[in-house]
């Protein structure tokens, strides 16, 4: 079967093909801010907290305008812990820690949004 050219795509269908593009966009921004978090791990770093910072930022805003509300919250968190770091130029070491946990909730959030969308998907 081929694929629809857009022009023949409802408006839901289209919605659906955005969700699904943001979908499988969000491994890579998980793995930029896992790297940049493992950096700072290591200590402080400007360039990584800004990369943090900004990847965290932008997945929490995008994670909004895609009704990823399950993601919203552990961006927002990571978001939060982000925005310190790059402003104030030091971490505290608990909140790495911490921002490690936000991550994985963020994960696991991201496969609850995955499994959401294929449920729509199906029914």
């Amino acid at each position: 079967m081929c694929p629809k050219p857009d022009e023949q795509k409802s408006p839901d269908e289209l919605l659906a093909e955005v969700r699904r593009e943001f979908r499988d966009g969000l491994p890579s921004r998980v793995e930029k801010i896992r790297s940049a978090l493992e950096q700072l791990a290591g200590g402080y770093d400007a360039a990584a907290a800004d990369t943090f910072y900004r990847a965290a930022h932008s997945l929490k805003g995008t994670a909004a305008s895609f009704e990823a509300d399950e993601l919203v919250g552990p961006a927002a968190a990571l978001t939060d812990v982000g925005l310190r770091w790059f402003e104030g130029g030091e971490l505290d070491l608990t909140e790495v820690d911490a921002a490690f946990a936000d991550l994985e909730r963020l994960v696991g959030a991201i496969q609850s949004y995955s499994a959401r969308l294929e449920d729509d998907a199906a029914g």
